[in-house]
């Protein structure tokens, strides 16, 4: 599969035989950087703030004509790829503040991605079971709206995956000042970085370091 990194907390993932998979898309003027538009058969949603959930620049493919939308809880499945949704909060009181944030668990190409959105607190033990074995976290490390970096750092303890990759930080293009840097969760970190910054990655089974490792993406 290929991972491509387009800033924030937006990804796309690219199945071995062409399914495309956006995460989290976002209105360029909320962000600060520009997002183009593109095609993609689904698109996840973890929660409706704008920076998060700009369906608009997707289209769908000339096949399925819509792009399939996964904004709610439940368990997927398009064309072999499998999405779990799961129900976690944008806040740590229960999403009293800022309402509730899904958590996407994807098993495409044979490999477990976890795109955890804006989450502000632990996963419960259940949660982590449930998910099981992950290959790939994408993690929020900004702080004030999300996890900060100390806390994603236990996230990843806790997951134990075999890549980390960092997001929703704040950058020299941010809207969002409050957001911390990526330096500031790099200085915090404990793991091995792997390598360059890249934009774009293909992995597969094979090619997993037996450790976790952090994986540094540039949108």
């Amino acid at each position: 599969m290929e991972i491509t990194y387009l800033g924030h907390s937006c990804f796309k993932l690219k199945s071995k035989e062409g399914l495309v998979v956006y995460l989290d898309p976002f209105k360029s003027d909320m962000v600060g950087m520009p997002l183009a538009k593109d095609v993609a058969d689904v698109v996840t949603i973890s929660h409706s703030h704008d920076d998060h959930s700009a369906v608009e620049v997707i289209t769908g493919p000339i096949s399925r004509k819509e792009t399939f939308v996964i904004d709610r809880e439940g368990e997927y499945e398009i064309a072999g790829v499998q999405i779990s949704a799961m129900k976690t909060f944008h806040d740590k009181n229960n999403g009293t503040e800022r309402g509730k944030n899904l958590i996407m668990f994807i098993v495409m190409d044979g490999l477990h991605i976890l795109h955890l959105g804006d989450i502000c607190h632990k996963l419960s033990e259940s949660q982590i079971e449930k998910v099981g074995s992950v290959d790939t976290l994408m993690v929020p490390v900004g702080g004030t709206f999300t996890l900060d970096a100390n806390e994603a750092m236990e996230m990843i303890k806790e997951i134990q995956p075999s890549y980390a990759i960092p997001m929703h930080f704040r950058t020299s293009a941010s809207k969002t000042q409050e957001l911390t840097t990526l330096e500031s969760f790099l200085e915090k970190n404990k793991f091995p970085v792997s390598g360059e910054s890249v934009h774009k990655i293909k992995l597969d089974e094979g090619s997993l370091p037996d450790d976790t490792q952090i994986l540094l993406m540039n949108g």
